[in-house]
């Protein structure tokens, strides 16, 4: 079902309307997620535009890519011609060689120089928002420079607004404190609630826009799980309750929930039962996802439902961290494209 301007929220203090599920376009620039086959793999480039195109026929209005996405700032800034008047645009900023974040002169030409090259591949004289990828603490430490890199941004027209994107629960409310951003983007899903903890009050009460992703976590809330190595069993058997439960509440129509209810619909629709988030970042890479992901937007979680996964919440950081599993991940992809 697509969406309409009703289901619309606005991004804080940028008053940006937004769709409450954005496209996010990692994987239409890389490979990425959890290799199962015949779910991983980009998608061609006449595919991913057609993905564009349909995802702004829906309603999808909030687009989210980044510099460290392979070619997909190309890739959309295709598919956009003609319409760029139609997305909420955001892209960020590769601020880190050799594993650090760069310091002084260097990291105010790399900002301005990705910000020329990100512009140029996504055909487009601005963004609405300018992200920082990974902020870290030395970044946040070149607070008063990144400012003025912001700044000099807005007053040449290339930026309409200031984001970070953000790992842990930590260094984004630092950052709002600082008064840096208009936008936070931050990981967030019924596995990981850390940052409802702190940091969306803050942010609210300050006026920043939230902006989550990993609400799938890479593919975890879904059954996709059961393709993680065996070492990360914790995870997988978190992953089998929640969708048992997902099962028994579709097999309870009279409570509300509808019997065709996915895993998938069930994490979206979680966090879009937050109120203080802005929009959900939802990585798709075909058209039938982006189906099924719409249908979440206008999903309404019982209250029994929504209380029993809170229920399945982690703590523990080393499960929650994506990265923390990329060599399995790498590794079970080359086995998977092996001849």
């Amino acid at each position: 079902m697509p969406m309409n301007r009703s289901h619309y929220r606005t991004l804080g203090r940028t008053n940006l309307s937004v769709s409450p599920i954005a496209l996010g376009t990692v994987e239409l620039g890389m490979d990425y997620g959890i290799p199962v086959p015949g779910h991983y793999g980009r998608p061609s480039m006449s595919a991913a535009e057609r993905l564009v195109g349909a995802a702004l026929d829906n309603g999808i209005n909030f687009i989210d890519t980044a510099q460290a996405y392979g070619n997909s700032e190309a890739i959309l800034g295709r598919a956009l011609r003609g319409r760029r008047n139609r997305a909420v645009l955001a892209t960020k900023a590769t601020v880190q060689a050799d594993g650090k974040t760069l310091r002084g002169n260097a990291l105010r030409r790399a900002m301005l120089s990705g910000l020329e090259s990100s512009l140029h591949s996504l055909q487009t004289d601005y963004v609405d928002i300018w992200q920082i990828h990974n902020v870290d603490a030395d970044l946040l430490d070149q607070a008063d420079l990144v400012a003025e890199v912001f700044s000099q941004a807005r007053a040449s027209g290339m930026i309409l607004w200031r984001g970070g994107s953000f790992y842990g629960p930590d260094l984004p409310l630092a950052a709002v404190e600082l008064d840096l951003f208009d936008t936070v983007q931050v990981t967030y899903s019924l596995f990981d609630q850390r940052l409802a903890d702190r940091l969306f009050p803050a942010a609210t009460r300050l006026g920043v826009g939230i902006l989550v992703r990993s609400v799938l976590l890479q593919g975890v809330l879904t059954e996709r799980a059961d393709y993680l190595p065996d070492r990360l069993e914790p995870l997988k058997a978190r992953s089998r309750r929640f969708r048992q439960l997902v099962a028994e509440a579709a097999g309870r129509p009279r409570l509300g929930t509808d019997p065709s209810l996915t895993p998938a619909q069930a994490a979206i629709a979680f966090a879009l039962a937050e109120p203080r988030i802005g929009s959900v970042l939802v990585g798709m890479r075909t058209e039938s996802e982006l189906e099924e992901n719409l249908l979440a937007a206008t999903t309404a979680l019982s209250h029994d439902l929504i209380h029993e996964l809170r229920l399945l919440r982690i703590d523990d950081p080393d499960l929650l961290n994506p990265s923390n599993w990329q060599a399995d991940l790498l590794a079970a992809a080359k086995r998977m494209h092996r001849p």
